[in-house]
């Protein structure tokens, strides 16, 4: 709401901060409608998220799914910028908050972005229902379809482990497998297409699994933002206890810092 249109709302009697989330009064807290001692003991976290982000009950088995996402997305070593970028902050003196600040805000469309992509990607090709011509789209573009392949793993344990732990909330009704069938026909059809194995990386099934649960893609940056906050936390505390001091992001060796800028000009001296 742009800051017109704000003024308007209020002039016209609304409220300057108006939400559907929750109601803060002295000795009171209400979240959607129920008070919060009757959530507290009675929700875990990912219930939490998604009743706090959508009014949406998650049961216990699909928020165990949704949990399981979050710890598969908690932590990557150092060679994830988020967690590089954390472990460097703490070596500069900063607040701890500032640290983990630092790595959370590492978090954007390229490292952290390719969910959002993925659940885009499902969402509109599970209701097209035209895998070929939604993929084909995206390859005549030049882009790079989320969700799919890793530099690093090609057979990416974190994966295997989701699928089969949505399994049984298919055959059983928890989700209906619509997204996660989805994922694997584009699997399927990259695959022929490229003329060579593509796998799934865990953005993909992360994103099918939050499709499943009908989550809004435009929240999953901040979904997964809460997951790799574990382990940028983490590794900053690690870092922070080790008590090294200002580690750059590569060692002082002139050879991996090279200038290629203009020569300055020799000294009259010289």
């Amino acid at each position: 709401m742009s800051k017109r249109s704000a003024l308007e709302t209020f002039a016209k009697g609304g409220a300057w901060w108006e939400t559907e989330i929750s109601d803060i009064r002295k000795n009171e807290i209400v979240i959607r409608g129920q008070r919060v001692e009757e959530l507290i003991g009675e929700k875990n976290y990912s219930q939490m998220l998604v009743f706090l982000l959508c009014g949406k009950e998650l049961t216990d088995r699909q928020a165990r799914l949704l949990d399981s996402v979050l710890v598969a997305g908690a932590d990557h070593g150092p060679r994830a910028p988020s967690i590089a970028a954390a472990r460097m902050a703490a070596t500069c003196g900063v607040t701890f908050n500032s640290a983990v600040a630092t790595g959370i805000n590492m978090l954007g469309d390229i490292h952290g972005g390719a969910v959002e992509g993925a659940m885009v990607l499902l969402y509109e090709t599970a209701e097209a229902g035209d895998v070929a011509e939604k993929i084909d789209a995206i390859l005549a573009k030049g882009e790079k379809l989320p969700g799919f392949g890793h530099q690093l793993h090609d057979q990416d344990p974190r994966v295997k482990r989701l699928y089969q732990l949505a399994e049984p909330l298919i055959s059983e009704g928890e989700i209906s497998g619509k997204y996660l069938k989805t994922l694997e026909a584009c699997r399927q059809f990259l695959s022929k297409r490229k003329k060579r194995p593509i796998t799934v990386n865990i953005d993909g099934v992360s994103a099918a699994i939050q499709c499943e649960l009908a989550l809004p893609y435009e929240a999953a940056k901040g979904i997964f933002a809460l997951s790799r906050g574990m382990g940028i936390v983490a590794h900053a505390y690690e870092e922070v206890k080790k008590g090294t001091l200002i580690k750059g992001p590569c060692p002082n060796e002139e050879h991996l810092v090279r200038y290629t800028g203009l020569k300055a000009k020799r000294s009259a001296q010289s």
